[in-house]
């Protein structure tokens, strides 16, 4: 009797943890990818070997087993497209997550907070659950607006751009090149390395060298200035800095404006007036963010084209000075410029340096990506792990779209949250829900629930740890999955 007792008890607390601390859940679809996968497959990409996670296309063959596979599979990376000629694939189950649920529970600054990834009851469906990142509050009005979240507050005349947190930015780059991927040279027919010189026929152009290997290498003659482009050549070149989804089996076709560059950067002896210069070209400027050999660091802009020079900032940065490799990173994102060094932020923009102009930003259809380079002068530099990353880029379309699109405000009442997919062009969200379900159709007749919102009864919890990722078939007809450890993580 007493061990009955103690099994039961044991039960009960379980279910009153599930209940009311945490619960774990499976992902289903891809509306998060990358940040966390439905039920998938995986290959590494042939041509740069980067690993490709990517959906269903054809449905699944049967419940639990094999689907057949898309006809191709695109590398975000290289941008290679990988025919598959119906070949089947095992795929690996959704990633599996725990979700927090005291904290919301408990409410006011414990409650929900903007870039959360929430869990909460499908509005047309209340025995399924979605999960989403959440972007807006109650009473704000949220507008997507080239790929950014614009919020606007009661009184206020224009919506405000929607800055990231640190931690969600950080789930929220994906690679549009990185250099330590570089296709196989066999594979190379047609292709010119990512970073070009800018004065090709100059011999002294010469200077950079190892382009086309994973470590990049400025060796000068002279105190002259040399500036590399980021210019591929290739398959799809056109495509880079679009919203590449490798999980989609393409692009959204949208360029994004938003973007970083990374590297670890070796100084050598620097010369007087040895320096490098990093730039990023967008929105009618050009931000350098300029280091010099003995530690100093230097942001400015000018307009694209000819003008004058504005300082925006200046620091100085000691580790520079030692002569061993540096992590450096600038970027452009939400309308903030900002440099970083050994992952910690030394410059950035301020909103009246640099804000965006909403009225503008609205008529605006960009049809070319920013421009990158990286120059230097006077100084030897050693480049390695090359990367440039994209921002997510927010999509809207008028023909799908039911709200909040550009010059479209929706404005939330107050127990309402508004939800966006990290896979946007990919994802069924709050921009275009259409039905309630039968749980929520006497609100929704009362005027308490409106289609495109998530009631604030109806969230589950945070999301906050991937427990056990997709599981890896170890044998030829998917049997005897084994746990993907390597990539449990926290979700950001």
């Amino acid at each position: 009797m007493e061990s009955i007792q103690a099994v039961l008890t044991a039960l009960m607390l379980a279910f009153v943890f599930r209940a009311f601390f945490v619960e774990a859940f499976v992902i289903p679809t891809g509306s998060m990818a990358p940040t966390l996968l439905g039920r998938h497959a995986t290959l590494i990409c042939p041509v740069c070997g980067w690993e490709i996670n990517y959906g269903p296309e054809r449905g699944v063959r049967e419940r639990g087993g094999p689907f057949v596979a898309p006809s191709q599979v695109y590398c975000p990376n290289c941008h290679t497209r990988i025919r598959l000629r119906d070949e089947l694939v095992h795929p690996r189950g959704g990633d599996r997550i725990l979700v927090d649920k005291w904290p919301y529970a408990l409410g006011g600054r414990f409650g929900p907070h903007r870039w959360d990834v929430i869990v909460f009851r499908d509005p047309s469906d209340p025995t399924q659950n979605y999960i989403k990142r959440l972007v807006g509050l109650p009473g704000e009005t949220i507008e997507i607006i080239d790929g950014d979240v614009f919020v606007k507050h009661p009184g206020e005349k224009e919506p405000h751009i929607a800055r990231k947190t640190a931690a969600a930015q950080r789930s929220l780059w994906f690679v549009v090149f990185d250099q330590d991927y570089l296709p196989a040279d066999e594979e190379r027919t047609g292709r010119s390395p990512a970073w070009v010189p800018v004065r090709e026929e100059r011999e002294s152009a010469g200077a950079w060298r190892g382009l086309d290997t994973r470590v990049i290498r400025f060796e000068p003659t002279d105190d002259a200035e040399y500036e590399l482009t980021f210019s591929p050549i290739g398959p799809s070149a056109h495509q880079y800095l679009q919203d590449i989804y490798g999980y989609n089996h393409g692009t959204g076709g949208n360029f994004v404006p938003d973007v970083r560059i990374t590297a670890d950067v070796t100084f050598g002896d620097a010369r007087s007036g040895g320096l490098m210069r990093w730039e990023i070209a967008c929105n009618g400027r050009v931000f350098a963010a300029t280091f010099r050999g003995e530690g100093r660091v230097v942001l400015s802009s000018h307009p694209a084209g000819e003008g004058t020079e504005t300082l925006l900032g200046d620091a100085t940065v000691p580790a520079l000075r030692s002569r061993g490799p540096v992590h450096v990173e600038m970027g452009h994102v939400d309308y903030r410029v900002y440099v970083a060094v050994n992952g910690r932020r030394m410059l950035a923009t301020t909103d009246a340096q640099y804000a965006p102009d909403v009225g503008r930003l609205r008529r605006l259809r960009r049809i070319a990506p920013p421009r990158l380079h990286i120059a230097a002068a006077g100084v030897p530099l050693m480049l390695e792990h090359l990367r440039v990353d994209r921002d997510v880029y927010y999509t809207y379309s008028r023909h799908n779209s039911q709200r909040a699109y550009a010059g479209h405000g929706f404005r939330l009442r107050s127990d309402e949250y508004f939800v966006l997919g990290d896979n946007s062009p990919n994802s069924f969200d709050s921009r275009e829900w259409f039905e309630a379900g039968l749980h929520l159709r006497r609100a929704l007749r009362a005027d308490t629930y409106r289609v495109g919102t998530v009631r604030a009864d109806q969230i589950v919890g945070q999301a906050f740890f991937v427990y056990l990722p997709g599981l890896l078939p170890i044998d030829a007809r998917g049997r005897w999955h084994v746990p993907d450890v390597g990539r449990m993580r926290f979700v950001r």
